[in-house]
């Protein structure tokens, strides 16, 4: 008979005040070392579910259901309710667990040093100790910041240090992959599923993002509005969902294998004449590479790379924002070298840029103020004309029927990535710059963001310049990439060539980042991976 570890029968929980229930008829059962992913966007429960675990219920909540440990009695799930578990908790890179000011390390160690009733002076070499199994790791020494001075990767491997050096029997994954580059979120998994092997404890994790649940494989809950809409194994929800939300959920799966956009749409004269640029990484000027290239009107160009490796340093070059050692660019027949700094911002009101950056937007500014702003500022317009623009952009992001006097500050994650789209809507912009767009998103807007971008560029037809590390986005809405490491470009051509026959090791190490392995494969050695995922500090 199989051992359970723990087992949850028909959980509900209606927060106080609330009309309906943020999770009701909830059950699972999980065993020593196994693992149980729980996929769903924002609001589906699958916090819910690792709040109830990891910390007392709060007072005011109505809760329901019954919970075991092991062969132990059946107990109701309350605020008297206890489990006799070693329980750690791993949040994700970017989670609101760490006071922004204090060093990461010295926070890490207060962690293992209550968890474990230790001196600091032991969590220090506990910590240490767990920071050695995983190859290629960062030292003590490079968490000794405060957070926002430390790379998202960097603080991932600090968190699962900290999370299995108090040896968990169940350890809670709250998205720990959800901000990561397909390169390091590999290796995190590689490093969780060696210690997961080692310890055998067993793994609950909450994902926005199918990619996630596709690299632990194990079995799945997909949760939608509190509720369970399908569950079983991942190997087969991945390739046979039965209900539509799941699909939705499993199609950024598939994104990697659509076609890259015909070539035929890239018309016109150049829009951007690169020739002989050399970048400048790192404050130094790079002595291997000069840039030849041309970007035509309605083409698209992906700067394919790892954080810091020199993608942004060439987007940033190109429109005018960083200095080049040498060369010449010609954006819209002007050579931007020559212009004064007047000159160079008219240029750029012909550029709209779209990113997974929170701040990109003014947190003060209204939602109509927001999309106007390029108008008023760029365009000689009636205000009747402005305000039917402005009305058409947002009907078409999805966001028309938010009252337009709301601060950007008081929308989520998702509106404020769909009124990024909306502001460049009427930009009506020869270029668009769009830099990891999805970042932060869960499955389901991510799938919207996606839509709404191939129909801007149908639409508006703009050239793009694509700034990702994922190359299915890449190939989602680009023909031609720059693979970027180390500060140069080690690699160039059509997608489809760099899908097809990538000639760079760096090139097929981000192809393999993002294909769709079977659930069942076993993982990679944290030796293969790890010692190449050694972060670099954060990228300008």
């Amino acid at each position: 008979m199989t051992e359970t570890l723990i087992r949850i029968r028909d959980f509900g929980l209606t927060q106080a005040g609330a009309a309906k229930p943020a999770i009701e008829g909830f059950s699972l059962t999980l065993e020593p070392g196994g693992t149980l992913t729980l996929l769903g966007e924002t609001g589906s429960g699958k916090g819910v579910i690792l709040r109830m675990l990891a910390q007392p219920i709060a007072r005011g909540m109505q809760t329901s259901g019954a919970i075991q440990v092991r062969d132990g009695a059946e107990q109701p799930i309350g605020r008297s309710m206890t489990l006799d578990l070693r329980i750690a908790y791993l949040p994700g890179p970017h989670a609101n667990v760490l006071n922004q000011n204090v060093s990461v390390l010295s926070q890490l160690l207060l962690i293992v040093a209550r968890k474990l009733r230790q001196p600091k002076a032991s969590a220090r070499a506990e910590l240490a100790a767990a920071l050695e199994r995983f190859p290629g790791a960062p030292a003590l020494e490079m968490l000794d910041y405060p957070p926002r001075l430390i790379a998202p990767e960097v603080l991932a491997i600090g968190f699962l240090a900290t999370a299995v050096a108090q040896t968990p029997d169940l350890l809670l994954a709250d998205d720990p992959l959800g901000e990561l580059s397909p390169v390091h979120a590999r290796a995190v998994v590689s490093a969780l599923k060696a210690e997961q092997k080692r310890l055998g404890f067993a793994l609950l994790y909450s994902a926005a993002r199918a990619e996630a649940a596709n690299l632990l494989g194990g079995n799945l809950v997909v949760l939608r509005s509190g509720a369970i809409v399908e569950e079983g194994p991942f190997a087969r929800l991945s390739t046979a969902q039965s209900h539509a939300y799941t699909q939705t959920l499993f199609r950024s799966l598939s994104a990697a294998e659509r076609q890259s956009p015909d070539r035929s749409a890239a018309r016109g004269e150049p829009l951007l004449r690169v020739q002989g640029v050399q970048l400048v990484t790192r404050g130094k000027p790079s002595a291997r590479d000069k840039l030849n290239f041309e970007l035509r009107r309605g083409a698209s160009l992906a700067l394919i790379g790892e954080i810091g490796s020199g993608r942004r340093a060439l987007a940033r070059a190109l429109l005018g924002l960083d200095r080049v050692a040498g060369g010449r660019i010609v954006f819209d027949q002007v050579d931007i070298g020559v212009l004064n700094a007047a000159m160079m911002a008219r240029l750029r009101s012909r550029v709209a840029f779209i990113t997974g950056d929170d701040d990109a937007l003014d947190p003060r500014m209204t939602i109509f103020d927001t999309v106007s702003e390029p108008l008023r500022a760029h365009l000689a317009m009636p205000r009747d004309l402005m305000a039917h623009n402005r009305d058409a952009a947002l009907k078409r992001v999805g966001l028309a029927a938010l009252p337009g006097n709301r601060t950007v500050a008081s929308l989520s994650l998702f509106d404020r990535r769909r009124l990024q789209i909306a502001r460049a809507i009427v930009s009506q912009p020869l270029l668009a710059v769009i830099d990891e767009p999805l970042r932060g998103l869960d499955a389901f807007a991510q799938s919207v963001v996606r839509d709404l971008l191939r129909n801007f560029r149908s639409n508006e037809g703009p050239a793009l310049l694509v700034v990702t590390s994922d190359f299915g986005l890449a190939r989602t809405f680009c023909e031609d990439g720059f693979v970027f490491h180390d500060g140069r470009v080690v690699e160039r051509g059509s997608i489809p060539a760099l899908l097809r026959a990538p000639q760079d090791p760096h090139t097929r190490k981000l192809l393999e980042a993002v294909a769709v392995l079977p659930a069942t494969a076993e993982p990679e050695k944290p030796s293969a991976i790890l010692a190449e995922a050694a972060p670099p500090a954060p990228e300008a």
